[in-house]
């Protein structure tokens, strides 16, 4: 595939906002929708402010200077990218693959990166058909030197062996995120959340990590000294990084309910209920794509949701009661003062989810002569807020409730086998 500055086709401002729309239809499975593929494209100086970009591919694609402000890329192919200059503030990267990509000088303030892939280039996944993810483009490790990521979420971000001299990360939260081998020197970490985070072998010579939170063990596996940069350089090479996880089908690839047809099928649960099944037809949302939907003080009660797709749906006051969610997808989804008592959540991810004031308690039911407990078994809370959360006889066996804050949160009588609880 040719590479070259001369090769590459160039769209103007007009041309791209046709391709964003095409693909927002292609997202919504309206009728003549097409998935933005502009991989190698010269988009440099354009706008995409605001755009959903959701499963994207812009493998390879100049954005040089590109305004991408608030611009929603969540697990975008932006692999090998250019995006010097460009700036992403407000912008959402969630599992986005940055893999190799240049973001030298770019700005990047309040960004959402959690699970962010920005580790060097080379390390290159593999397609259900066993082929490499793009042949014959290996751009290295991902430059980010000079780049402003102040104020962003990068919890869990992936930044092993890339290159971020003089970034300026402050504010940034970076818990869990893989900085191991990473050059970091002169990186500006002040009031950076760096808790759980992989330092093994990274530079922070000259690196400001005033107000930083960082633990004490990760620092002593960082390179902090010229003497520690000697010992290192001596030091054997480090073992082969392990095989790249398995890929989630992208939002695009799930099939996509309409508005309005959510709303018909609400109607017809909330008639279910009234008439204790003897009309209507219960809410069954299972295996759809429902990310960023509303269903704020909607009742979902008894609803059936398997493997559902609702990252960053509002739900804020919905009530959920003995719902069978399991398998469902809630990343970063608003569930604050949602009632879940007696729900099934098993495998379900809840990381980064917003449960302050919801209610996981036991459910009552036949006047009292049942009770239900809200089932939460290998559900992955990692990250999400447990703020006056009511988890009292919930079932959380094999959850991961790591860098969840539960200092106000209720657990008595929970069931906590094998629970990772982490730090409060």
């Amino acid at each position: 595939m040719a590479q070259d500055g001369k090769s590459r086709v160039r769209l103007n401002q007009e041309q791209l906002d046709r391709v964003c729309e095409r693909h927002v239809r292609f997202t919504e499975g309206r009728p003549n929708g097409a998935r933005a593929n502009l991989p190698f494209f010269d988009l440099s100086g354009l706008s995409l402010a605001g755009r959903d970009l959701t499963g994207a591919h812009l493998s390879g694609a100049i954005l040089r200077d590109a305004n991408l402000m608030g611009t929603i890329l969540d697990h975008a192919d932006l692999y090998g990218a250019d995006l010097r200059g460009a700036d992403l503030s407000g912008a959402r990267l969630f599992r986005t693959d940055l893999r190799g990509a240049n973001v030298r000088g770019a700005t990047l303030d309040g960004a959402a990166m959690v699970e962010v892939d920005l580790r060097d280039g080379s390390m290159v996944s593999r397609n259900s058909d066993g082929e490499l993810k793009v042949v014959g483009f290996d751009p290295g490790p991902a430059d980010m030197a000079s780049a402003r990521l102040t104020n962003a979420d990068m919890a869990r971000a992936k930044l092993s062996g890339s290159f971020a001299r003089s970034a300026d990360f402050t504010n940034t939260k970076l818990s869990g995120a893989r900085l191991d081998r990473t050059d970091l020197r002169g990186a500006n970490f002040s009031g950076a959340d760096l808790r759980g985070a992989d330092l093994n072998g990274s530079d922070l010579r000259g690196a400001r990590l005033e107000g930083a939170q960082v633990d004490a063990e990760g620092l002593e596996q960082a390179i902090r000294t010229d003497d520690d940069a000697r010992a290192a350089s001596q030091a054997p090479p480090p073992p082969p990084p392990p095989a790249p996880e398995e890929e989630e089908p992208a939002a695009a690839e799930m099939p996509a309910l309409p508005a309005d047809q959510l709303d018909s099928m609400l109607k017809q649960h909330m008639i279910w209920l009234g008439t204790s099944g003897k009309q209507g037809n219960q809410l069954d949302l299972s295996g759809l794509n429902l990310e960023g939907a509303d269903l704020s003080g909607k009742i979902l009660t008894l609803a059936k949701g398997s493997g559902v797709r609702l990252r960053h749906a509002r739900l804020h006051g919905a009530q959920l009661q003995a719902a069978q969610f399991d398998g469902a997808d809630f990343r970063s989804a608003d569930l604050r003062s949602a009632d879940l008592r007696g729900v099934k959540l098993d495998r379900a991810i809840l990381i980064d989810c917003q449960l302050d004031g919801a209610n996981l308690g036991l459910l009552l039911v036949s006047a009292g002569a049942k009770v239900m407990r809200a089932s939460l078994v290998r559900a992955r809370l990692a990250g999400a807020s447990l703020l006056r959360t009511n988890l009292k006889g919930s079932d959380l066996t094999l959850a991961d409730l790591t860098g969840c804050d539960r200092s106000t949160a209720v657990l008595d009588d929970a069931i906590l086998e094998g629970t990772r609880l982490g730090q409060a």
